[in-house]
Formats: structure tokens, sequence, C-alpha cells
């Protein structure tokens, strides 16, 4: 029998879509996978399915970094009632939200979600972000003494306006610490979470899903935007 994995997606005003809208579809994947006519397998291949909610600090609709030019995204639960009801998730998938602010330093980031990160990571399976949302989990003390990276262009900010006890890693388009996973900028976010299925369930079920996004294989290791942006 399947097991369900309750995923948290942590979003707030000024969110990158892109940081979570494919990598959520691939991993949705995992819920018609089995009865896919293509797939060389069957619904015995695939241990796990998802169920997803998406957090925010109100049930407005969540305007993204891309303000009128780009869709918004409705909520389907705030950061304040999932934690009253006790509910606890089995990953965090933090995309990037505002900031910090590369002048000051400071954060822009909602007090209600860098709260619910704080109180839900000790008890989730997987914690996991794309681009600066590394910076959220920095600021929640989830990155504490861990190797983790973030969006090539703005890495050198988020290392500024983090604690010292993290190891920020310049080269690598994503990293793994424990239960931790942080990625690269945006696409980058993608290719984390084909690893992450492969880690769930098989090689087979990860390659079945590649071709149908059709995203190029990669490693931990291909990352060409530490280099462009001048990091190493």
């Amino acid at each position: 029998m399947p097991k369900t994995v309750s995923i948290a997606i942590c979003i707030s005003e000024s969110v990158t879509l892109s940081d979570f809208i494919t990598p959520i579809e691939i991993l949705a994947s995992l819920n018609e996978l089995g009865d896919h006519p293509a797939f060389d397998g069957g619904p015995e291949d695939i241990a796990y399915r998802v169920a997803i909610d998406y957090l925010a600090p109100t049930m407005d609709p969540v305007v993204s970094t891309k303000r009128r030019n780009a869709p918004t995204f409705n909520p389907t639960l705030t950061y304040v009632d999932a934690l009253a009801a006790g509910t606890q998730f089995d990953v965090l998938w933090v995309p990037a939200g505002p900031g910090p602010d590369f002048i000051t330093g400071e954060s822009l980031i909602p007090e209600e979600e860098i709260e619910f990160i704080a109180k839900q990571a000790p008890g989730a399976k997987y914690v996991m972000s794309v681009c600066t949302g590394a910076f959220q989990l920095a600021l929640a003390g989830v990155l504490a003494g861990k190797r983790a990276t973030t969006n090539k262009l703005f890495y050198r900010a988020v290392v500024a306006a983090t604690p010292k006890d993290i190891e920020w890693v310049p080269l690598a388009r994503w990293v793994i610490d424990g239960n931790v996973w942080t990625s690269s900028g945006v696409t980058a976010g993608s290719d984390m979470a084909l690893a992450f299925v492969e880690h769930l369930t098989s090689a087979k079920v990860a390659r079945h899903i590649r071709g149908e996004f059709e995203i190029p294989e990669v490693t931990e290791k291909d990352d060409i935007f530490a280099a462009f942006h001048g990091l190493v």
C-alpha cells in the first residue's frame, strides 16, 4: 500500500512561481504514474503518493515576484491555521520569497512563514529549498551547522545576510545535508525534485518523469552558474 507524503509549499508575496510550479508537478506525477500507459512498470513500483498544501500568511491570492505580469496563486491554508491545527507536514518546500534587502541585509519574509518553518522543521522528514528559499531556512535556524547552496546571482547577498555557522557551497546544482536539501536558482529546483523522486522511489521512475518533462539529466556538481557569477 503506497504511503502518502504530505508537502507544505511555503509561499508569500513576491514568491518565484518557477521555484515550485514545475517541481511540484514533477512530484505530483507520482500520483498517476502507475497507471500511465507509457510507464514501464506499475503501481507497485511507486511506494509513495503526495498530498500538497500551499501555505501563505493569508488566504488572499499571492502576487509573485513578477507582479501584474504573472498569474497570482491561491493558498490552501494559512501558516497560523496550520500551526493551530497541529498539522505536521512530511516535507517543507520553500521557494524564493522577497529579500534580503541587498543594501541593508534586512529580511522581508513574513514572520508567520519563518515561525512555521522553525516549528515544522524538527518534525519534518525533509526540508527543501529552491533559489533564495535557503534564506528563509537560514532565518528559521534550519541551516545551522549545515552545508547549503542558493541562487548564484544572489549568493553573496544571502551569505552576507545569514549566520556564519552555515557552510555555503558555491559550486553545486543542489546540496543534501541530512534531511535538508537546498538547490541553486529556479530551474535547479526541478533537477532537485527529480533527484528526490529517485531517492523516494527508483531511477526507473525518475527517468520516466524526466522524459515526460524533457529535463536533461545533471548531477549535483553540474553547476555552470557558479563560474558565470564569478564564485569559482
